[in-house]
């Protein structure tokens, strides 16, 4: 009777799902064609160009532009073809281009330099160019840019092209919008250095070239986050719809970047009214609906989002609802249903003189039974109970100031945050652990000229871990100030350098009370030569202090002795490779290494003061073409990890790293123009590992996964966007190189979903 009662509560969740998506669908049509009759703005292309535009324009010429400053880049496009360039200085400051190489025509070259900006261009009757704003253009019958699909060309980083930025992994909004990512692991496909292990969001962690994120200064919205909660499930539950951009420092991070930037720094950025609403709209929104195959998992997500004077405010919401995945042997792979709700709300104020105010809120939950462990499937040697019902919230609440279009001494940016990740996992108690973090910071970019910057700034965290049970309840809390100046500066065309300090105060506070105050200093420096107009060369080192570490909410023992103290743990990195970007081509290579001493390493029964030295070291490869419409880069990560001078296992490594091994990942895209249709796909693959044997256990098996999408949008309802996806296409049985315990004989570990089709279709209006 139960069983046929839970079937009928599943088939009601999915006719009003789909009852809703249809409805949804129906109704934007309607407003999208109603938009269209009444004649709201539209992009229009000037056709009215002059005999000598047109021979301008159909002029081939050879170009080779590498991606620079597009305010550099302009001067050399106006040399190679024989033209008169001109563009606002506000417009194109701090933009980056991708560049150009070939023999192109004018106006074909134009438009890859230009691609992905934000920028479009005029033509005057002399057959002088003039850069304009996408929005002007729009207004006054600029030229409008013919698709260009490129590989990560539009960045929201104030400090693009700095020297510590040379080895950097930018995922742009182009990315987003093309990779349509379901979780984080599909946020970073293509990029071997970052791996994500886990099969659904609660329990899925990040590495960056084998090191935990929890070793890393991450950021949503400048929200400093603080989410070691419980070490069989992740660290930062992300909804990847919520995003806009992410970038990744590995290794080596600025002085800005935060403190405890032990292994580097991620930086994650939410959407923003200017992301998604069209020119010369004040209002907007979209309605998007999906169904995935395996697992039979509806997800909708709705948006609405406007703009009046000054004022920007924005509301977004999703939920997805599923049941259990089929692993690539048909067999089902109890607690991976999906069950989660996703929100963002964000406003803003902005001045006509720059200065804009912005208020964000946003929440993700997962609220669904998972494994016992939620991050294996099973444990072979001993009895274990069915799956639990866990739930796990991050949210996160931020405020932000800064003047946009400044470009003086004063520069200035302000962040005040409370970030919060809780989970219930109901083990052997009805046991919650909450981890908070309440930070801010405030800083200013001295610009010296449009090459040379000086950051300098102030910033605090206010950390708890708490774990609240029947019996006892526990806490340890953090509290840090800090002060740094960054660096970057450019004292000879051919050579970039950036250099930082940054000086810590922390005061910790144990379970019992004690407290333990440390300080300590940090640096960094970078350097990066362009050789040749196609190579350049890079390195960096840094030496971070970052205090101690909270421990884990659900390993807190209430018996704890502190009188031992607690180490501080510091850490360095080395970086080094270099760069070739020559007509379309790439190649990059590089090397790393960071060893961490004093990494908190404490346990129920161990105590709090437990301390270990670990290192990761490997090399980077990658290589890539744009041929303009499409591209496809492949790149190939080695990794290794050294646990206390030993080889290390993936049970001894948690909260510090993996081992990974060699991974290899490869994303390839292409538009064909004139239909509005892109197709492409990824492949994510890994060699065998023997690391893990040295280490005792049994060594990873290789595996190789291949994805395929098309996307298309179709000219006569250009407000909507449809795709299919067939993913795991060769029904591969393998678990994440980055998924806990496949190296034990014991452990059944978390399998990936096996071969799956997911259906999208986005309405916009």
């Amino acid at each position: 009777m139960m069983g046929v009662q839970l079937s009928v509560v599943k088939g009601n969740w999915r006719n009003r799902l789909a009852v809703t998506t249809a409805l949804s669908m129906l109704a934007l049509q309607g407003m999208a064609t109603e938009a269209k009759a009444s004649g709201l703005p539209a992009t229009e292309k000037n056709q009215e160009i002059s005999n000598q535009e047109i021979a301008q324009a159909d002029a081939v010429r050879s170009f080779d532009i590498e991606r620079q400053l597009l305010a550099d880049a302009l001067a050399l496009f106006g040399q190679q073809a024989g033209v008169q360039v001109s563009a606002n200085g506000d417009l194109v400051r701090g933009v980056q281009t991708p560049g150009v190489s070939g023999d192109l025509r004018t106006e074909d070259a134009l438009q890859r330099l230009l691609a992905g900006t934000g920028l479009s261009y005029r033509i005057g009757s002399n057959g002088a160019i003039t850069i304009v704003s996408t929005a002007q253009g729009d207004a006054d019958g600029a030229t409008s840019l013919s698709p260009i699909l490129v590989e990560a060309n539009t960045h929201t980083d104030d400090h693009i092209g700095a020297a510590d930025r040379a080895q950097s992994i930018y995922v742009t909004p182009e990315d987003f919008e093309r990779r349509n990512p379901q979780d984080v692991k599909d946020v970073f496909a293509g990029q071997s250095a970052v791996s994500v292990g886990g099969s659904v969001p609660l329990n899925q962690k990040l590495y960056v070239n084998a090191i935990e994120e929890t070793n890393l200064a991450i950021s949503i919205d400048g929200a400093r986050q603080n989410n070691k909660v419980f070490h069989h499930s992740g660290t930062n539950l992300i909804d990847p719809s919520l995003l806009k951009a992410a970038r990744v420092d590995p290794g080596v991070a600025p002085a800005d970047a935060g403190p405890a930037a032990l292994g580097g720094a991620i930086v994650y950025e939410t959407v923003d009214v200017a992301d998604v609403l069209e020119p010369g709209r004040s209002l907007g929104g979209f309605a998007k609906a999906s169904y995935d195959t395996n697992g039979e998992t509806f997800t909708n997500d709705l948006a609405s989002y406007g703009r009046a004077g000054g004022f920007e405010l924005l509301g977004y919401f999703k939920w997805a609802k599923g049941d259990d995945y089929e692993a690539g042997n048909g067999d089902q792979v109890p607690g991976t249903e999906a069950d989660m709700r996703s929100g963002l709300i964000k406003s803003a104020y902005e001045a006509q003189s720059g200065h804009r105010f912005e208020f964000s809120g946003e929440q993700v939950r997962d609220r669904a039974r998972r494994p016992y462990r939620a991050n294996m499937t099973d444990l072979t040697n001993r009895n274990q109970p069915d799956e639990l019902g866990y739930d796990m919230r991050r949210r996160n609440f931020t405020f932000n100031y800064g003047q946009n279009g400044a470009d003086g001494l004063w520069d200035p940016k302000a962040v005040l945050a409370y970030s919060e990740t809780y989970l219930y996992a109901p083990l052997t108690e009805q046991g919650r652990g909450t981890t908070g973090s309440f930070s801010g910071k405030f800083e200013n970019d001295f610009n010296l000229s449009e090459r040379d910057t000086i950051t300098t700034g102030v910033d605090f965290y206010h950390d708890t871990a708490e774990y609240d049970g029947p019996t006892s309840d526990r806490e340890e809390e953090a509290t840090n100030f800090g002060g740094y100046a960054q660096a970057r500066l450019q004292p000879l065309d051919p050579l970039r350098l950036s250099f930082g300090l940054r000086g810590d105060s922390q005061k910790f506070v144990g379970l019992d009370g004690t407290e333990i105050e440390n300080e300590g200093l940090s640096g960094n420096v970078a350097a990066a030569v362009d050789v040749t107009e196609f190579l350049t060369i890079n390195a960096g080192y840094s030496n971070v202090w970052g205090g101690i570490a909270l421990a884990e909410n659900y390993v807190m023992n209430p018996a704890w002795d502190y009188s031992k103290g607690v180490k501080p743990v510091r850490a360095e990195n080395y970086t080094t490779g270099f760069e070739v970007q020559h007509e379309g081509f790439s190649f990059n290579a590089g090397i790393f290494r960071s060893t961490f001493d004093n990494a908190r390493d404490p346990g129920w029964s161990t105590g709090p003061s437990v301390v270990v030295d670990f290192e990761t070291r490997g090399y980077n490869l990658g290589a890539g073409y744009n041929w303009g419409p499409g591209f496809a880069r492949v790149t190939y990560t080695d990794s290794e990890i050294i646990l206390n001078g030993s080889p290390a296992d993936s049970d001894g490594t948690q909260y510090l790293g993996a081992p990974l091994g060699r991974v290899i990942a490869l994303e390839a895209a292409h538009m064909i123009e004139g239909i509005n249709l892109t197709i492409g796909g990824t492949i994510d693959a890994a060699l065998k590992n023997t690391d893990t044997a040295d280490a005792g256990g049994t060594a990873q098996e290789a595996y190789e996964v291949v994805g395929l999408y098309a996307e298309y949008k179709p000219e006569a309802a250009d407000y909507l966007t449809l795709r299919i996806e067939a993913n795991n296409i060769f029904d591969e049985e393998y678990a994440d190189r980055g998924s806990y315990g496949q190296d034990f004989t014991n452990v059944v570990p978390l399998y990936e979903p096996g071969r799956s089709f997911l259906l999208m279709a986005k309405a916009q209006f």
